[in-house]
């Protein structure tokens, strides 16, 4: 590998509007009039081509770790911790996690949307948030554990239903 390139082919990233991505190859694409060598990036719906000078772009970043996954699900199993009902307050709060994109944070959000959703009827920004931070965290979850994806979406209901049942019971 190019020591210059902090990627490499086959390399898992998350982009915080694509979502989760691998590296494919490496093209050289024209960028402002220059030929400029780019990451060839797939993900499940699209194709996207970053710099691969592009060391520091706030909005890719490597698939988070094992141990980050074990904080999503311990994050998923415990009570909601936001019953905010007012709606602006969800609007930014769904705004500030879809721009940072840190699954932790994302993980929380999916919770509380999804108490939300059985206190009262999530409006349609809400319900799209919440369905695609869902597909986004499963997603990368299937790429660092190589784990089949319904069987995590499976996995991530469970561990929804869990929390919503510590809401009911108090």
């Amino acid at each position: 590998m190019d020591s210059n390139i902090p990627y490499s082919v086959d390399d898992w990233i998350v982009h915080t509007y694509y979502g989760v991505g691998q590296i494919k190859r490496i093209e050289i694409k024209p960028i402002h009039g220059e030929d400029t060598k780019c990451y060839k990036v797939k993900t499940k719906n699209s194709t996207f081509w970053f710099p691969t000078t592009d060391d520091d772009n706030p909005r890719i970043r490597p698939v988070a770790s094992k141990d980050i996954i074990h904080k999503v699900i311990k994050n998923l199993r415990r009570k909601s911790s936001q019953l905010e009902t007012e709606r602006k307050f969800w609007k930014k709060r769904i705004d500030e996690v879809q721009s940072n994109g840190d699954l932790l944070l994302i993980s929380i959000i999916i919770r509380d949307l999804s108490t939300q959703q059985i206190l009262r009827d999530l409006n349609q920004t809400e319900e799209d948030a919440l369905n695609h931070f869902k597909e986004r965290l499963v997603r990368e979850w299937a790429s660092i554990t190589q784990e089949n994806v319904e069987k995590l979406r499976s996995d991530l209901d469970g561990y929804i239903q869990e929390s919503q049942a510590k809401v009911k019971v108090d």
